[in-house]
């Protein structure tokens, strides 16, 4: 009963949808398009990763579901070079290997789900499912920001903007990125003031449009262009559309940490313990129960995190350290009854970093694991 009501669901929402099948077996293409074709409005077939990226161009479906294994190309390039034309694009793998790195590998490159080979329909309608759901559900969070004006996005730029932060500056020139930092001057509801590079202003010239990216914020901001004074290296911009790109460099992946997982706020007399809700190499979200402490935003705080393999994580000069301390900047304060909510900006330190990179690093395998183990056997 519960199958066939998520059937007449997929069914609803698939119908709106385009896919892509990329699958070099002909039997497998025949078995699953047939299965495709009742649910999707339209379903495009390919037989290698070259040929699936001369159908996307062709055709640019909403959806790709793809093999891994394939001749010409296999499916890791296909996406990668997928990916530099539409890096919203959702892609599914279906493959017979499952493994650990399989999947991490497939993850960081912008991969939203898989299915494990033999095909099992009622696993493939889950999925389905899982995946046309969230675009969805992306599509009216993004309308709903930008009816507010994007609220959340001018909250982070003016804490940019305050704290004399740089924002990454991105475009393109024929397939080839150009990329420069620049200063937010003003940003108000609808636009942004942003000082930079000549070479930038060029290309946003160019384009008539810019991308604006920073390891702060988790989503991107795509402007249009107003005005250019030149003399000044300035650039006049009108917010176009903020999205969430489906990868990320490893420094803005957020976890949350392991069940062994510690974390105290210093205060001067005492450490208090403190919830870490996920954790970045760059930021780090928390709760605390304190009525009399007062953060305030901007500022600077000092905590601890105990982590239960720090010896497997540490670099040779944290050999015989239990914990790591660090500063922060407060970023965001939330009150909800008691606890304080709390967001963080990590103050830039290498030895801190390192051993950041490597709890995340070791973690996501974790969770990579989790997540295999849920989705095979449950």
């Amino acid at each position: 009963m519960e199958n066939m009501e998520h059937i007449v669901q997929l069914k609803k929402i698939a119908q709106d949808f385009n896919i892509l099948f990329v699958e070099d077996s002909k039997a497998l293409q025949t078995q699953v398009a047939k299965f495709l074709n009742k649910l999707f409005k339209n379903v495009y077939i390919a037989s290698d990763g070259k040929e699936g990226i001369e159908a996307f161009k062709k055709y640019k479906p909403d959806i790709i579901l793809t093999d891994l294994t394939m001749p010409n190309m296999n499916g890791h390039e296909m996406i990668r070079e997928i990916k530099k034309i539409d890096a919203d694009i959702s892609i599914i793998i279906l493959s017979a290997h499952s493994d650990s790195e399989t999947l991490m590998k497939s993850f960081h490159i912008g991969v939203n789900d898989f299915i494990a080979k033999p095909v099992n329909a009622v696993k493939m309608i889950a999925v389905f499912l899982k995946v046309l759901s969230n675009i969805k559900r992306k599509e009216k969070q993004i309308e709903t920001l930008l009816s507010n004006h994007n609220k959340e996005d001018a909250d982070a730029l003016s804490f940019i903007l305050e704290s004399g932060m740089s924002i990454d500056i991105l475009n393109h020139y024929r397939g080839v990125p150009i990329i420069n930092s620049g200063k937010v001057i003003s940003s108000n509801e609808d636009e942004i003031i942003l000082k930079t590079t000549y070479i930038q202003i060029q290309a946003i010239k160019h384009e008539k449009s810019t991308i604006l990216d920073s390891s702060l914020i988790a989503e991107d901001l795509e402007c249009e262009l107003i005005s250019i004074d030149i003399d000044n290296y300035e650039v006049k911009l009108k917010k176009k559309r903020l999205f969430y790109p489906e990868i990320k460099n490893r420094e803005e992946l957020k976890l949350e940490p392991g069940k062994n997982f510690k974390a105290f706020f210093e205060k001067t007399e005492a450490r208090l313990l403190i919830e870490v809700k996920d954790l970045s190499i760059k930021e780090i979200s928390f709760c605390i129960e304190d009525e009399s402490l007062n953060f305030k935003k901007h500022d600077l705080i000092k905590l601890s995190i105990v982590f239960d393999d720090i010896e497997r994580l540490a670099n040779e000069k944290f050999n015989t350290v239990k914990d790591i301390t660090f500063e922060c900047r407060i970023y965001k304060i939330q009150k909800i009854g008691e606890e304080q909510h709390i967001i963080a900006f990590i103050q830039e330190n290498k030895e801190i970093n390192t051993i950041l990179h490597k709890y995340i690093y070791n973690r996501e395998i974790e969770l990579i694991e989790e997540f295999k183990t849920k989705y095979q056997y449950e």
